[in-house]
């Protein structure tokens, strides 16, 4: 048996397609192997890096080979493997039946890795992975760490799909009860949310942020003559104030929203969208959007597909005023993190509603602006940041952008985090997080009690 840990990270989206906002954790995962797979091993010991995906192929929304390439050489370069789980692609994705099967098959890959490694540590990603904490276990030398990044009660309000929140309800129970099974600390809102809908037991936790690789090429801020060329070939007008906005067609994106709340500023702005169709029937919400603008007379600009260059540029485009995000439910939106380090020099400031996670993104007036989910108010909020100055805006950017960069630095989270369950040498972590190391991990019926406990903190 190799003295090596390994560490099976199980994702749906981000490996072989990369069409959502969990894909871009996975993208943020891998870049963080490739850049400081090295550093991580010194500080936390030698691990050899897996991933597990259902079996790619046509049944996989918005399979790309490219993308699956990349995922296969970031991992084989470090020794490890992308290992396809099996699956009934017959069947409807999205629901327990299929997830339960590669639930069992994730925990089936994590058996046979603790036959070769000293331990494994398997992170199922977000909902169809949250059957692993059924089979924690498995092997004596496998601990689970579900990793959920929504649940159905957020995206699916006020009427969730019952046999999903079921299945969520009892991953989180089996969690709660099994030694060796855990579940990661998101974020406050994700954590309140979860003990108080899901009765997740706090001594459960692990600390994982949700954390961006900050140094990669595609979260650098555009130049002026790049944005600008993009700009320009997406047709929007010059001389206009932009309000830009980038989503999936789901209801609970708020797309529909934004278009109704700019009626009134139709005389003023520009509205530059990107509105990706899912891998459902709700590419049709793409027609709706484009024909309810036109109805309302909305000078708009609606890209029905994903291009990371474009909302790059249009956050750091120096017309766009605002980066809406008019969700109706939202963990932690990427696009929030992104637009500060893109729009650092030059253009958008985040507006958002003051629900659910963005509070902890957000604080109004600070590092960008949240908005009442009440009729009207996403109008008012459009108008106030319109009328922001010039000075006003570089002040919130410069703020969003130190605070970016000051939480949510992926590299950092992950050493954390394996430092929790493979107990690394005292001094290792901290060099590398500029703070005290973390204690070995403690058995769940002994855990510390906390004068700051994540259940505790304010958005």
């Amino acid at each position: 048996m190799s003295t090596t840990h390994a560490l099976l990270y199980c994702a749906v989206n981000g490996i072989a397609n990369n069409t959502n906002g969990i894909g871009r954790q996975t993208k943020t995962f891998l870049a963080t192997l490739a850049c400081h797979h090295h550093r991580l091993s010194a500080h936390v010991g030698a691990f050899t890096p897996y991933l597990a995906v259902p079996e790619p192929g046509p049944a996989t929304w918005g399979y790309n080979e490219d993308d699956l390439r990349y995922a296969r050489h970031v991992v084989e370069v470090l020794g490890g493997q992308v290992i396809t789980l099996p699956y009934d692609t017959r069947r409807p994705f999205w629901q327990p039946g299929t997830w339960r099967q590669l639930s069992g098959e994730a925990a089936r890959a994590a058996g046979q890795l603790a036959d070769r490694h000293a331990k494994v540590l398997a992170i199922g990603v977000d909902t169809p992975f949250a059957g692993l904490a059924h089979h924690a276990d498995t092997h004596p030398g496998v601990e689970v760490l579900l990793a959920l990044f929504s649940t159905a009660r957020i995206t699916e309000r006020p009427r969730p799909e019952p046999g999903r929140v079921t299945w969520e309800e009892e991953a989180i129970a089996a969690a709660s009860l099994h030694p060796r099974a855990w579940v990661a600390d998101i974020g406050d809102f994700l954590t309140r949310h979860l003990h108080d809908h899901y009765g997740l037991d706090p001594a459960s936790l692990r600390s994982w942020p949700s954390g961006l690789h900050l140094t990669s090429a595609d979260l650098a801020p555009p130049t002026n003559t790049e944005a600008e060329r993009i700009v320009r070939a997406l047709g929007i007008p010059a001389g206009r104030p932009v309000v830009a906005a980038v989503g999936r067609t789901d209801h609970t994106k708020g797309l529909d929203l934004l278009i109704e709340a700019l009626a009134p500023l139709r005389d003023d702005v520009h509205l530059a969208m990107v509105a990706v169709p899912t891998d459902d029937d709700r590419a049709a919400l793409l027609d709706s959007y484009r024909h309810r603008s036109a109805e309302l007379g909305l000078s708009t600009t609606i890209i029905g597909r994903y291009d990371r260059d474009i909302p790059r540029a249009l956050a750091a485009w120096p017309d766009t005023y605002a980066v809406a995000v008019p969700s109706r439910g939202e963990t932690l939106a990427n696009i929030v993190f992104e637009t500060a380090l893109w729009a650092q020099h030059t253009g958008a400031v985040v507006l958002a509603p003051d629900i659910d996670g963005f509070p902890e993104q957000i604080t109004d007036g600070h590092n960008g602006l949240l908005y009442d989910p009440a009729p009207g108010a996403l109008t008012a909020g459009l108008r106030r940041a319109l009328t922001l100055t010039s000075d006003e805006r570089a002040r919130l950017r410069t703020a969003a952008h130190r605070r970016v960069v000051a939480e949510r630095n992926a590299a950092q989270h992950l050493a954390t985090l394996l430092a929790a369950f493979w107990q690394p040498r005292p001094t290792g972590v901290a060099r590398l997080l500029g703070h005290p190391a973390p204690d070995a991990r403690t058995p769940r019926s002994q855990a510390p009690t906390s004068t700051h406990h994540p259940l505790e903190a304010t958005t």
